[in-house]
């Protein structure tokens, strides 16, 4: 019998235009050989963002773009016709030629319309869509059928723009279709026109709140400004990374400040973030995690995966519909990153405070059995060694300790090569409500001990 054409050897060219960067994912995939894997490249054009609205400029840069874009890849793409235009090369075999190649430009990205010009005026062969709500929708209605999650949110987190989307299943099914239309969707989105309405936020009374530095306003706002101004890929000053984390959390406190209910019924299990931008590469994940959990008042029982390179964004659609897939046939592997396990407790008694108020085992072949114990009041970022086989997690709250959706208090997952691989359980076991303390010095003592404890 022969193979269907998509699953034959294929590379497809997917690349998402977002918050002044590029990011460009080749998927290759050879199921005769059992290979697939994907090529990134990330671009910062945000240097250049004075300069996107020059139609000149925009069409020489897809060709100077795509020209460096073959030689980082060692991948054939493109061939110049006599009349200017480029035609994707036919893909033959790895390395040389593509079956397409796909432009998401974010809907908020300046300049869209001549982004989009330029590009048709490059190669007629690369197809443009606009990422608006619709796609973000597709993408997490069908992602949650695909990894059987009943709710799934996706929290895109860029400083001048704040988005929360989210799809309630509850126990649906949909019909085969381009989108699942008969789930709950619901969205929130916070966002800046200029850099001068940025820079201004930094303002907000509420932020002294959450800080942990020791600045004076016109220190915390010229930080602010220069780094809004002349954006980095890398923090390294911790005044600024303080500046942000405060600056994320007072935002998405903002955010759901009236619509809570939107993000009710995720705490009880069965539920999946998915968190994507820039904060999060810049703040990290234990950071990222503290100013989610803080910011939107989460608790309970929720897995977290990241899409700090876009990955879900570009072939998101793809992996859920599988042999279905118009553009190519690419595992969940390769474009959902490992998951790190939540879970918030609610702590019964102050008296539980450093008490012994989780213990658990991480068994596997690979490795002698480890004992895990979790104090109250402590935030615990704990690693599952992976490595060839399955590795095992049990483990058991105590009874001062309540946790929705947890039966008899038990938390028990296997992390799988092939299957659900989580590469860490955090445990928040911090007394609620969590109170930052009344200065700087306060909550750098309290930060300290929930970001450093491990």
């Amino acid at each position: 019998m022969n193979k269907l054409p998509i699953l034959q050897k294929n590379a497809y060219l997917t690349i998402v235009v977002k918050n002044n960067a590029i990011w460009s994912h080749l998927a290759y995939v050879d199921y005769s050989s059992e290979i697939q894997y994907i090529l990134t490249d990330y671009t910062d054009i945000s240097h250049l963002k004075r300069r996107l609205d020059d139609y000149i400029f925009m069409e020489e840069f897809w060709k100077e773009y795509f020209t460096l874009l073959e030689k980082t890849f060692d991948w054939k793409m493109f061939q110049s016709l006599d009349s200017e235009l480029n035609r994707v090369i036919e893909f033959k075999d790895e390395n040389y030629g593509l079956s397409g190649v796909k432009v998401l430009v974010d809907d908020n990205q300046d300049f869209l319309t001549n982004i989009f010009h330029s590009i048709s005026q490059y190669s007629h062969d690369i197809t443009v869509r606009v990422m608006d709500t619709q796609y973000i929708r597709k993408i997490i209605g069908k992602l949650s059928e695909k990894l059987d999650y009943e709710n799934l949110v996706y929290i895109d987190l860029d400083i001048d723009s704040f988005q929360i989307y989210r799809v309630n299943r509850e126990n649906k099914i949909s019909k085969k279709g381009t989108l699942p239309t008969q789930y709950q969707y619901s969205e929130m989105s916070q966002q800046w026109s200029n850099e001068i309405g940025i820079i201004d936020a930094i303002r907000n009374r509420r932020l002294r709140a959450f800080l942990a530095s020791d600045l004076d306003s016109s220190q915390i706002q010229n930080n602010w400004a220069n780094l809004i101004l002349h954006p980095v890929d890398v923090l390294l000053d911790p005044n600024i990374l303080d500046t942000l984390r405060s600056f994320t959390t007072v935002q998405l406190l903002s955010l759901i400040n009236d619509s809570k209910q939107k993000l009710s019924g995720i705490e009880k299990g069965n539920s999946l973030i998915i968190v994507g931008g820039k904060i999060p590469r810049l703040l990290g994940k234990k950071t990222t995690l503290l100013t989610l959990i803080d910011g939107l008042e989460l608790y309970g029982n929720f897995d977290v995966i990241w899409d700090n390179e876009a990955k879900i964004l570009a072939y998101g659609i793809s992996t859920a519909e599988g042999i279905e897939s118009q553009d190519i046939v690419i595992g969940k592997n390769e474009v959902i990153s490992d998951i790190t396990k939540v879970i918030i407790p609610e702590l019964k008694s102050q008296r539980a405070k450093n008490k012994v108020i989780f213990s658990g085992l991480i068994s596997s072949q690979d490795f002698d059995e480890e004992k895990i114990v979790v104090l109250g009041d402590t935030f615990e970022l704990i690693k599952v060694p992976n490595k060839i086989n399955k590795v095992i997690f049990e483990g058991k709250f105590e009874n001062n300790v309540y946790v929705p959706s947890l039966e008899r208090n038990l938390i028990n997952f296997v992390s799988s090569p092939l299957g659900s691989r989580y590469e860490n359980i955090l445990i928040d076991s911090r007394l609620r409500p969590i109170v930052y303390g009344t200065d700087s010095y306060k909550n750098k003592l309290k930060i300290n001990k929930w970001l450093n404890a491990n």
